[in-house]
C-alpha cells in the first residue's frame, strides 16, 4: 500500500496546517499516513537554517500567511503566545506514544490543543509543557503521570534523537516534510505535489 511519511514537530504551524489535510488526502488516494515526529530545532541547527522568527519582517509576514492558510482550509487557529513555544518534552512524549500505539491520537489532540485552542505551553521551561501534556494524556485515555514519566525516560530521549537523525540522514531540513515513493516534498504549500504523486501511482 502506498504511504505518506510526515516529518513534523508540534511547534511548527505549517505542520499543523498540513496535518489538517493529510487524513483526507491519504483516504482519497488509498494511502497510509506514517507519522514521523522529530525535533525541529535540532534539524534547523544541523542544516544551518535560521528560524523565521529570527527575522522580524519574515516573522510578521509568516503570521499573516499562516492565518490565510487556516482560512483557506477552513480550520481553527489560535496563534500561540509565546511563539515559538517549547516542544522538546512534547516531542519526546510523541515518540513515547508511538511505543504505546497512540501516536496518531496524541498528534491529533496535541495539534488541536496547541494550535486551535490556545493550549500550547506558556513558558520556556520544561515544566511548562507538563500542563498541556497532561491535558493531551487525558484526551487520549492515557494516565497523565505515565505519559510525563515516559517522556523523561532515557530510552525515550534517545528515540527522539534517533528519529531526528533519521530525518537529517534523509535530507530533511525543515517541517513539514513529506516522502511519497521515495520523493521528498517540503512545506504545507507542497501538498498538491503530494496528491499528484499519489494520483500518479
Amino acid at each position: 500500500m502506498r504511504r505518506v511519511e510526515f516529518f513534523y514537530d508540534l511547534v511548527s504551524p505549517y505542520s499543523y496546517l498540513a496535518f489538517t489535510q493529510l487524513g483526507r488526502i491519504c483516504e482519497e488516494h488509498g494511502a497510509d499516513l506514517v507519522l514521523k515526529p522529530m525535533l525541529l530545532g535540532a534539524v534547523h541547527k544541523a542544516a544551518e537554517i535560521k528560524a523565521p522568527v529570527e527575522s522580524p519582517a519574515k516573522a510578521r509576514y509568516q503570521i499573516q500567511d499562516i492565518r490565510r492558510w487556516a482560512e483557506h482550509y477552513g480550520v481553527p487557529l489560535d496563534f500561540p503566545e509565546p511563539f515559538p513555544f517549547r516542544s522538546l518534552k512534547t516531542m519526546r512524549a510523541a515518540v513515547y506514544c508511538e511505543r504505546l500505539g497512540k501516536l496518531p491520537d496524541f498528534t491529533r489532540e496535541a495539534f488541536a490543543l496547541y494550535w486551535a485552542e490556545g493550549g500550547a505551553p506558556k513558558g520556556l521551561e520544561e515544566a511548562d509543557e507538563d500542563g498541556p501534556l497532561s491535558e493531551v494524556a487525558r484526551r487520549i485515555g492515557e494516565e497523565q503521570r505515565r505519559l510525563l514519566e515516559g517522556a523523561s525516560l532515557s530510552e525515550t530521549k534517545e528515540a527522539l534523537k534517533s528519529a531526528t537523525y533519521e530525518a537529517l540522514e534523509r535530507g530533511v531540513f525543515a517541517a513539514p516534510t513529506f516522502f511519497v515513493s521515495g520523493e521528498m516534498f517540503w512545506g504545507n504549500d507542497r501538498l498538491q505535489f503530494v496528491e499528484m504523486t499519489l494520483a500518479a501511482g
